[in-house]
């Protein structure tokens, strides 16, 4: 439960599970437990799934310590749960005269009625409870199955014959969706909450939230996967791009541009100066973009003589070429002979290294590690690392690597080598696939250790956890201070919408932008509507009718360059509509002309 004094922070995560990692996650359960730690917050993690194995999970990542105590965890069910909703009864179950135990790798317990089994129950401890799943044996129609945690219904699943498979998520004991499939594609989602059918999962979810989420919570969005909640949402939002919006060709990816240009909440969020700066000349954003980067909060531990070189990364080839390192590495090697090549990681990619370093013979200088949990000391042990990377969003390695006094050779690429990697000071970044330069890097760094190790450290001053967590906490304080109100009832309600204009979310500015052009067009303030319309520009990038109106506007008040220069807005945009407006109107091309002999 919410106090009233407390801010409520929900971050999205569309699942959690063990194959549902990386460094964006752990990224998005940093910044959760320093926000858990920040007074007079509750933070709650917002599953898009609902189940008892992600319950299993959330208190897995509580156990180990990756998240801290005081977050909760809810379903989308469970947090946008109507008020006074009758609901159907639980599944009924049948009568029993006798229980019989039975001992084993998992504890079971069979329930006869005259002899014969009518339901049984499998008992399995787990870090969120006992887990029971209890299975219905009466009915000669399918395969009917329960699940308890704690004696708390979560889910059922009901598996019949010809494929049909209905699956039945619980809040507080009641049945609330349930979701039908054939064959694993889905037929029907029934909402017993809303009354409504649904045959897709992405609508259900944002009439969900559109009715009922909670409207004084500060909502984090991370990346575009859960971005089509944004809208439905109209709590304050932060959206955090973790990946590029562009592809690995270059071209911007239109799900990704459509997402952030519709985003409509109170700030946009990347690691990168870097991508900032890209974001703004590629997308026609309406949420301000900040950067946060990330942190890492190690030292060197090196104990001993530095001698080897290392990478330390996921062994995908397609975005991480190590391959390409090896290349280069092998036509160095002779001239620095006491030095090894040591690779650590595990992936798909193993294979392939491991041919190659044969093909090569160069298996007594180069290493596959295998996967390491203690990158800092790899890092620290070594005199640089090797991290080709094709795209990274921040590269939290390439940070871990500078932090240990490790200087760091990389790809000349978006958005972390850009950010973290000074050619000449702490590392090197090379052309993506030179194979040749990346050589040519490996002999100045090994030669040029000692100098590029000194500039390490101050590369890395501002990612200490203090200045991060310093940032977070006064964007969460600007959320706050900035509370949006709107008197309707106001005597002056021109003023009143220019005061909450101020403070108003993304999502209803276009609105009250709207009835502020109206009150001045009623009080005849046509500089108020011009000033009205240039902000519903910015709102609508893809719009002429405003730059229309700032063009007779900006005329009727005597701003001539002003009128010029929306004109070339006009042209620069829509240069149909400019061909016909001006041959329409041929005076405001007089008035152009006019303007450009002044200058």
């Amino acid at each position: 439960m919410i106090r009233p004094d407390e801010t409520q922070i929900i971050c999205i995560l569309p699942k959690l599970g063990a194959n549902v990692g990386g460094g964006k996650i752990n990224a998005i359960f940093t910044r959760m437990n320093l926000l858990a730690d920040k007074p007079g917050t509750q933070v709650t993690l917002l599953n898009l799934q609902h189940g008892c194995n992600q319950s299993i999970a959330f208190a897995e990542l509580g156990a180990a310590g990756l998240l801290d105590h005081r977050i909760t965890h809810r379903s989308i069910y469970e947090l946008c749960a109507p008020n006074n909703v009758a609901l159907p009864e639980a599944h009924s179950l049948p009568d029993w005269d006798e229980e019989k135990p039975s001992t084993g790798k998992k504890k079971r317990i069979t329930y006869l009625r005259d002899g014969a089994p009518v339901m049984r129950d499998t008992l399995e401890p787990t870090a969120a409870g006992l887990l029971t799943t209890r299975q219905i044996l009466t009915d000669a129609t399918g395969d009917i199955r329960l699940k308890y945690l704690d004696d708390v219904l979560i889910e059922s699943r009901e598996a019949f014959g010809d494929g049909i498979v209905h699956k039945t998520a619980y809040v507080d004991g009641r049945p609330r969706v349930c979701t039908k499939r054939e064959n694993g594609a889905l037929i029907e989602i029934e909402d017993f909450g809303l009354s409504r059918s649904f045959t897709d999962e992405v609508a259900h979810h944002r009439v969900l939230a559109q009715r009922h989420f909670p409207q004084d919570a500060i909502v984090f969005i991370d990346g575009v996967t859960s971005a089509y909640l944004s809208r439905p949402i109209s709590a304050r939002k932060v959206l955090f791009l973790h990946a590029d919006h562009r592809s690995s060709s270059g071209k911007i990816v239109p799900r990704s541009r459509g997402l952030i240009e519709a985003f409509d909440g109170e700030t946009i969020l990347t690691a990168t100066h870097v991508h900032k700066t890209r974001l703004e000349e590629d997308v026609a954003h309406s949420a301000p973009i900040r950067v946060i980067p990330h942190y890492v909060d190690v030292k060197p531990t090196s104990t001993g003589t530095r001698r080897h070189i290392c990478t330390v990364s996921r062994l995908e080839l397609t975005g991480k070429p190590i391959h390409q390192c090896i290349e280069a590495f092998v036509r160095v090697m002779h001239l620095i002979p006491d030095t090894n090549y040591l690779i650590y990681g595990s992936g798909l990619g193993e294979a392939r290294l491991q041919q190659l370093i044969t093909h090569h013979d160069c298996a007594d200088r180069v290493f596959l590690m295998g996967h390491t949990a203690n990158a800092a000391q790899v890092f620290s042990d070594s005199l640089f690392s090797l991290a080709p990377t094709m795209t990274e969003g921040f590269g939290l390695a390439l940070l871990e690597s500078l932090s240990c006094d490790c200087p760091v050779i990389s790809y000349d690429v978006d958005y972390g080598p850009r950010e973290l990697i000074h050619s000449g000071e702490n590392g090197e970044l090379v052309a993506p696939g030179d194979i040749d330069a990346i050589a040519a890097a490996i002999l100045k760094l090994h030669k040029e250790r000692e100098r590029y190790a000194a500039g390490c450290a101050a590369s890395v001053e501002q990612y200490s956890f203090e200045r991060y967590k310093d940032r977070y906490h006064r964007l969460i304080d600007n959320l706050m201070s900035n509370r949006f109100t709107f008197d309707l009832s106001a005597r002056d309600l021109k003023a009143e919408t220019l005061r909450a204009l101020e403070k108003a979310p993304a999502q209803h500015r276009d609105r009250l932008l709207d009835i502020y052009i109206h009150q001045c067009h009623l009080s005849r303030d046509l500089g108020g509507m011009y000033d009205g319309f240039k902000q519903k520009i910015t709102l609508h990038p893809r719009d002429q009718r405003p730059v229309i109106r700032c063009i007779w506007l900006s005329r009727r008040l005597g701003r001539d360059a002003e009128c010029r220069a929306h004109l070339e807005l006009l042209e620069q945009r829509f240069p149909r509509a400019h061909s016909d407006f001006v041959a329409r109107y041929p005076d405001f091309l007089e008035l152009a002309d006019a303007v450009d002999g002044l200058a």
